[in-house]
C-alpha cells in the first residue's frame, strides 16, 4: 500500500535528518553534507521498496486427520447478491478516502510548483533589458532579480558595478554546481512527502547549504565585510522556492558560516555515524517476505520419481460401494485435476469492509492469487472466476466446464447483532444440492486438514448454506470463510502472506486428497 510505504520513506527521513543536525549541520564541509542530504534523500526511498525474501524449509508429518462430517448451528450473515442487483455498502472506505486526499494535494502542489516556474518566465520576458550570454539584466520593477534560475543569472540592472560583480560570481557557482537540479529533486520530493513536516526543514537545509558553498567561493575574492554588507542591503523573504536567490532572509547563518574557522580534517570522521544509522533503517524498513517451504514425512510422502501432477480419475459424482485401483488404468479414464477458485464479490460489490478500510472483494482476490500460485507450484491445474477487481454475477462464476472441485474464497464480519462471533476459518456447504455427500467428503476432508494450521481457530465442523453457489454446482462445492475482518487480531493474520500461504497449501493437501479418491 502507497501510504504505508510513504509513511516509512518519512521515518526515514526523520532519522536521516536528525542525525545532520545532530553532527553535520554546524561542520564546513558543505560538499560532504549537500552529498549526505542528496544520497539520503535516495536512501530514504529506497530502503522501504527492498523485499527480501526469507525461504525456509518446515518439515510436515504427513497424518491425516480422520474424517467426520458433522455440522454446527449458526445463521449465515452473507446473503446472496442479487444478480444485477445494487450492492449497498455505507462504509465510509477511510483508506481510499485518504488515498484521494494525498493524491489530490499532490496534485495541486506540483500544479503551485509548474505555475511558479511559469511566473518566472513571464517576469523575465516583460522586464529584460539586456541579456548578455546567460546573464540577463532586468529593470528594477521585477520580482525576479539578483537570483539564479536554471542556467541562467538574473541581475538588477541598477546594482555597482562591483555589486553585480559579486552577484554574478555568487550566481555562477549555483549555476556551475548544479544546485537548480537539486532544488528540483527536493521540491518534487516535498510535494510527495508533503503531509510530514522534516522534509520542508530537510529542503531549507538543502537551500542553506547552496548559499554556504556559493558565499565560501564568493568570499575568496572579496572582503567579507563588504561581502556580508552587500547581503544584508539586498536581503529579500524567501517567497520563490524555485530559483537561487543571491540573499534571501534568514541571513544569521550564512554570516555565521562564512566567518566561521574551516574545521580540521579529522572532523570528517563524523560521517561514519552514518553506516549504524543506515543499518539501522535498512533492518527497521526493509520489507520482509517469508516463503515457506514444506516437506511432508511418513508413508504417503511421493518418492522421488513420482510425477508431479496427482494421479486423478474420472469421477461421475454418483453413490457407489465401489473401490478404484489406482493401477487399473485401462478401467478408468485419466483427467488433468482441475480446480475452480472463486474470489467472492467484486467490481461494483464490494461486500463487507475491515475496520482498517480493507475491502473483503480485494482480500478474497488476493487469497486466491495465492491460492493458484502455490497451486501451481504443485502442478495442480487452476482456473480463477475473476483474475481482477470486476463484477460477476452468481451465474456467471457457477462452473461451466468439467472440473474436479470448485471452491469460493470469502472473507467473514460480524454481525451488529452477534454477541460472540467466531473470528477464524469456516467451511460451507449446501444441503439443498443434489450431490451433498460428494459435496461432504470435500469439504470435511479440506477441513480436516485446515484443523493442522495453529495460528487462526477453525471451526469443528461444517456450516449449511443455502447460496446459490453452493445449491446448483454441478461439481463438488464448497465455500470457504478465510477469517472474521471484524476481528484486529484475525485481520493481522491473514494480511500476512506467509499465512496466506500456509492456509492455501493446507487447501490444497485437502483437494489432492480428495481427487485422489476415485468415484
Amino acid at each position: 500500500m502507497i501510504l504505508i510505504y510513504l509513511l516509512k520513506v518519512s521515518a526515514c527521513t526523520l532519522i536521516f535528518f536528525a542525525v545532520y543536525r545532530l553532527l553535520l549541520a554546524k561542520l564546513t564541509f558543505f560538499n560532504l553534507n549537500r552529498v549526505y542530504l542528496l544520497l539520503m534523500l535516495v536512501f530514504s526511498f529506497s530502503i522501504p521498496a527492498i523485499t527480501i525474501e526469507n525461504r525456509h524449509e518446515v518439515l510436515m508429518t504427513n497424518q491425516q486427520v480422520p474424517l467426520k462430517i458433522g455440522y454446527s448451528n449458526g445463521g449465515f450473515a452473507e446473503q446472496d447478491y442479487v444478480d444485477g442487483g445494487k450492492a449497498i455498502n455505507n462504509t465510509i472506505n477511510w483508506n481510499q478516502l485518504l488515498l484521494y486526499t494525498y493524491f489530490g494535494i499532490l496534485s495541486i502542489l506540483v500544479g503551485r510548483m509548474l505555475l511558479m516556474m511559469l511566473r518566472i518566465r513571464i517576469q523575465l520576458h516583460k522586464h529584460t533589458l539586456e541579456v548578455n550570454g546567460a546573464i540577463i539584466l532586468v529593470d528594477g520593477q521585477s520580482t525576479i532579480k539578483n537570483c539564479s534560475f536554471f542556467n541562467r543569472i538574473i541581475v538588477d540592472s541598477s546594482l555597482q558595478t562591483d555589486q553585480r560583480n559579486l552577484v554574478i560570481k555568487h550566481e555562477s557557482v549555483h549555476v556551475e554546481q548544479l544546485h537548480a537540479v537539486d532544488k528540483l529533486l527536493v521540491n518534487l520530493i516535498t510535494a510527495v512527502l508533503w503531509f510530514n513536516p522534516v522534509i520542508y526543514f530537510w529542503r531549507n537545509a538543502i537551500d542553506h547549504n547552496h548559499e554556504f558553498l556559493a558565499d565560501r567561493q564568493t568570499a575568496k575574492l572579496a572582503d567579507k565585510k563588504e561581502y556580508a554588507s552587500l547581503l544584508l542591503n539586498l536581503a529579500m523573504p524567501a517567497n520563490n522556492l524555485a530559483v537561487n536567490s543571491f540573499s534571501k532572509l534568514p541571513l544569521k547563518n550564512r554570516i555565521m558560516m562564512m566567518y566561521k574557522e574551516p574545521n580540521l580534517k579529522s572532523k570528517k570522521l563524523a560521517y561514519v555515524a552514518i553506516l549504524p544509522v543506515l543499518l539501522i533503517c535498512c533492518m527497521a524498513f526493509i520489507n520482509r517476505k517469508e516463503v515457506v517451504v514444506e516437506k511432508t514425512t511418513g508413508q504417503n510422502q511421493p518418492s522421488a520419481d513420482a510425477p508431479k501432477k496427482p494421479d486423478v480419475y474420472a469421477i461421475n459424482y454418483l453413490n457407489s460401494s465401489i473401490k478404484v485401483n489406482p493401477n487399473e488404468r485401462a478401467a478408468f479414464k485419466e483427467v488433468e485435476p482441475a480446480l475452480i477458485i472463486d474470489a467472492g464479490h467484486g467490481g461494483k460489490d464490494d461486500a463487507s469492509t475491515a475496520f482498517n478500510g480493507q475491502k473483503e472483494k480485494d482480500l478474497n482476490l488476493r487469497a486466491v492469487k495465492i491460492l493458484a500460485e502455490e497451486a501451481a507450484r504443485r502442478g495442480i491445474k487452476v482456473i480463477l472466476t475473476r483474475k481482477n477487481d470486476q463484477f460477476l454475477s452468481l451465474r456467471d462464476r457457477l462452473p461451466k466446464q468439467g472440473a474436479t472441485a470448485f471452491i469460493s474464497i470469502h472473507h467473514n464480519t460480524a454481525s451488529p447483532a452477534a454477541e460472540a462471533p467466531f473470528s477464524g476459518i469456516e467451511v460451507y456447504v449446501s444441503k439443498l444440492n443434489p450431490n451433498i455427500r460428494i459435496n461432504e467428503e470435500l469439504g470435511a476432508g479440506i477441513l480436516s486438514e485446515l484443523k493442522q494450521q495453529n495460528g487462526l481457530a477453525v471451526k469443528e465442523s461444517l456450516k449449511d448454506a443455502s447460496l446459490l453457489l453452493l445449491r446448483e454446482s454441478k461439481v463438488p462445492a464448497i465455500l470457504i470463510e478465510m477469517g472474521n475482518v471484524s476481528d484486529a487480531k484475525t485481520l493481522d493474520y491473514i494480511n500476512q502472506e506467509k499465512n496466506i500461504r500456509r492456509i492455501s497449501n493446507l487447501i490444497l493437501d485437502g483437494f489432492v486428497r480428495f481427487s485422489k479418491r476415485g468415484c
